[in-house]
């Protein structure tokens, strides 16, 4: 019972652990997301656009035209009035209106393509940044060793029991580790940069030092089904494909005739008359290659929205199995490192004098340079895994 009870604690430890990580990454970017001096001006500048696109969805603007006409020789004056408002049946069917509907979608899209692309440069920042966090955390406890071993070899050397070659071992050990701990803390610093430039000159706080617990992919059809609907390159192609549509039966209306009607009025001195028109402008030579060219266009498109089909379904299928094995990888290596480390023996081996100080510092390099190793491994998983999972963001 006892047992049982220490195992719930552990497990829920570790999803506490997990969900402060990943709660704090996605504080990160939702706060990047708001700050972002690219995505303010991106957003600016799709509204203009989304209102250029809408210029010419509505009738053209009414004529009223005005004269006034006089004779030389004689008193009477005349004055004329008349209204006039041209009709094209692009405009009345709804297929301008259709296009720029379509193409403001787009921009949409366009502006989801550029915002998941900068949340995802920030996430992996993110995970970048939890692995230095780790490696400073890590060299921090070498340093502390390395320390307390000088203190020790120093005390021997006084007491005659340790030659000055040890002493500078041990001196040589602790100089490493600062110059270690001295880059790590560099790169941390240059991440921290890149994240603040991100966020629109704030600073970003993020002091997470353990990556998520590595948990299973699902099946690698329910994941592709997944990211296919959502993913903004393939919704764009297919985006593009009913825009090219719309297009033709635009350039296809442009061939029939554009009505025009006119109300006019005039009086002198000895008559008032009103009068109607109504005029016809007939396409015989403007426009003639508008619907070839829109059919032309859509084929391209068309054809294009199969080869990034085809490339994305390779691509994440390459990035799915990529991560499986770093996933299988990343676990493995932190689980052998974990449980083959005798870093606690090693200390102990060294005070009581069973081991020199030349063979202590072998050891605690290697077992560094395997806890590295898993720390790389764990970081490479994340990457890969953000990567594969960026239609989320």
């Amino acid at each position: 019972m006892i047992k049982r009870f220490y195992i719930v604690i552990i497990l829920l430890s570790a999803s506490i652990t997990a969900w402060s990580q990943t709660n704090n990454i996605e504080s990160v970017l939702t706060e990047i997301e708001a700050n972002n001096l690219t995505l303010k001006t991106l957003r600016e500048a799709n509204n203009a656009q989304k209102y250029a696109n809408k210029e010419d969805i509505t009738l053209s603007n009414p004529e009223v035209e005005f004269n006034y006409i006089w004779g030389a020789n004689s008193p009477t004056k005349g004055k004329g009035l008349a209204v006039s408002q041209e009709f094209d049946f692009q405009t009345i069917l709804g297929y301008k209106t259709g296009v720029a509907k379509k193409q403001n979608e787009l921009i949409d899209i366009e502006y989801k393509r550029e915002r998941i692309n900068l949340l995802l440069e920030a996430k992996t920042l993110c995970y970048d940044l939890i692995y230095h966090n780790a490696l400073y955390r890590e060299l921090n406890e070498r340093l502390s060793l390395a320390e307390k071993n000088v203190a020790l070899f120093k005390k021997r050397f006084e007491n005659g029991d340790a030659s000055i070659l040890e002493l500078n071992k041990a001196k040589l050990d602790l100089a490493l580790a600062k110059g270690e701990i001295s880059n790590v803390e560099a790169d941390r610093q240059e991440i921290l940069s890149q994240l603040t430039i991100l966020n629109g000159g704030k600073e970003i706080v993020l002091n997470s030092e353990e990556f998520d617990i590595i948990a299973p992919l699902p099946l690698f059809d329910v994941w592709y089904s997944e990211a296919e609907a959502l993913n903004p390159v393939l919704e764009y192609a297919r985006n593009e494909v009913e825009l090219s549509e719309r297009e033709i039966k635009l350039n296809r209306s442009a061939w029939a005739p554009k009505l025009s009607a006119e109300y006019s009025r005039e009086w002198d001195d000895n008559a008032k008359l009103n009068g109607f028109k109504i005029g016809m402008s007939i396409p015989l030579w403007a426009d003639a290659n508008k619907v070839k060219s829109a059919k032309a266009n859509a084929i391209a498109v068309e054809s294009r929205k199969k080869e990034l089909e085809i490339n994305f379904y390779y691509q994440i299928k390459n990035d799915y199995e990529k991560s499986i094995i770093l996933q299988k990888s990343a676990a493995e290596t932190k689980v052998a490192v974990e449980q083959l480390s005798n870093l606690k023996y090693l200390g102990k081996a060294l005070e009581s004098g069973e081991i020199t100080m030349l063979d202590y510092i072998v050891e605690v390099q290697m077992y560094y340079e395997a806890r590295t190793m898993a720390l790389e491994a764990e970081r490479a998983y994340y990457m890969s895994l953000a990567k594969l999972s960026a239609y989320t963001l």
